[in-house]
């Protein structure tokens, strides 16, 4: 869990670098999977372990990937009768490492795609490119396109996979707004869960992830398929874990597509101990029954998301967060009065403290913004402000299509996990 701010001066910026993109190894328990690779396929365990405990010892320049990430959804013969993996990728994301650094775009299924692939030109939703743009390679330049910035590797996943990754951790605890229910009695889909603390174990986990009834959109969605990867990859993270983990690459490996080479997961494999995760939805707009880039908010979404702050610069926003007239939250789920404590930092900051309120004990510690098809992701007072305290605070920033309580532009909960 995070610390509260320090009395004495602030904490500082867990700023993403700016050199060639880096892919962190996180989209739906990719942690997981190149860890258990690495113990699996590489050097002895011992020797794996050695090169984790290691890692802060005379470390050199950062280690940096990038790649596209994607699940393939399930193809239904018939009633109830799951064929297995279908053809279209259900979830897309950009993944980006830079030494214990990664950033995270999410890329809706129905984004309209115009462009080259390895089979020629597509013009369709993104989501079809496995299926007709030349599978893994095809996502990957597409991806690249439509961000400009290089992708160097794609890893193709199954729901299958995630729901063995998940319970290689014991599962993972989030805490919803309120009771999440749906039925598909054709594809045999039934949800079911309460509001409040809920433990989801790697079938729950999927169900949750596929949920997009509350905002009637895939972004939603994609929020919560973000919180499950996060919640995986720091669990992942605990060496009680690690000894489970050959045993699933086993059994999974021949079910995912993948260009990223051992010798380069290796190499990143010692990082995974303290990575840091900032995750946004890519900025987009309605157009018919498609979403499109929204290419007015393209470059400070980049910027924005993949630069670099000050901590100077931080604190001067902060100030002037106020006058700006946004509203921030401190949501302290902690359970044990951790948000007073921070509320009690912020002023020996001589920082205005966010407006405190107790909720539910359970989650994670994360910095929320309301995002939205025509706002995520911009370079608005709101995203800056929620970037800065993600900064300061050393926390997860994410978007969200609905912040919960809602009249705030911020809200920074305090789980306790």
């Amino acid at each position: 869990m995070a610390q509260p701010p320090s009395p004495h001066r602030p904490g500082t910026a867990s700023s993403v670098r700016r050199p060639r993109p880096r892919g962190s190894l996180i989209g739906l328990g990719l942690a997981l999977l190149v860890l258990a690779w690495a113990l699996a396929y590489g050097p002895q365990h011992r020797d794996v372990e050695t090169q984790w405990q290691g890692a802060d010892q005379g470390r050199g320049p950062y280690e940096e990937l990038s790649l596209v990430v994607a699940a393939r959804d399930t193809e239904y013969c018939g009633y109830h009768t799951a064929c297995g993996p279908g053809l279209r990728t259900d979830t897309i994301f950009y993944v980006r490492l830079h030494g214990a650094e990664a950033t995270v775009v999410a890329i809706p299924r129905d984004l309209h795609y115009s462009g080259e692939t390895p089979e020629g030109y597509f013009d369709g939703r993104i989501n079809t490119i496995y299926e007709r743009g030349g599978k893994g390679k095809g996502l990957q330049m597409a991806v690249q396109n439509l961000l400009g910035v290089p992708v160097e590797h794609h890893v193709i996943l199954t729901f299958e996979a995630v729901m063995r990754l998940v319970d290689a951790v014991d599962g993972v605890d989030v805490v919803l707004p309120q009771p999440m229910k749906y039925t598909d009695r054709a594809a045999g889909l039934y949800i079911d869960f309460p509001a409040g603390p809920v433990h989801l174990d790697g079938k729950d986990a999927v169900k949750y992830m596929r949920f997009r009834r509350w905002e009637g959109t895939d972004l939603g969605r994609l929020d919560r398929i973000r919180e499950v990867m996060e919640l995986a990859l720091r669990k992942a993270q605990n060496p009680r874990y690690w000894p489970r983990l050959p045993g699933v690459a086993s059994a999974l490996w021949g079910s995912i597509e993948t260009s990223l080479p051992l010798s380069e997961a290796l190499r990143l494999l010692p990082n995974l101990r303290n990575l840091t995760l900032k995750s946004a939805t890519l900025p987009t707009l309605e157009e018919g029954l498609y979403l499109i880039p929204d290419q007015a908010a393209m470059p400070s979404f980049i910027a924005g998301l993949l630069g670099r702050t000050t901590d100077t610069e931080v604190m001067a926003r902060l100030v002037q967060a106020e006058a700006l007239g946004l509203k921030t939250l401190l949501l302290d789920r902690s359970g044990s009065g951790l948000g007073e404590r921070y509320r009690q930092g912020f002023i020996e900051m001589g920082l205005t403290p966010p407006e405190l309120q107790l909720g539910k004990v359970g989650g994670s510690s994360v910095v929320l913004v309301r995002s939205g098809v025509s706002v995520v992701g911009r370079e608005s007072p709101a995203f800056v402000l929620a970037r800065d305290y993600a900064d300061l605070l050393h926390l997860p920033l994410q978007t969200r299509i609905r912040l919960e309580p809602a009249g705030y532009d911020v809200v920074i909960v305090l789980g306790s996990n």
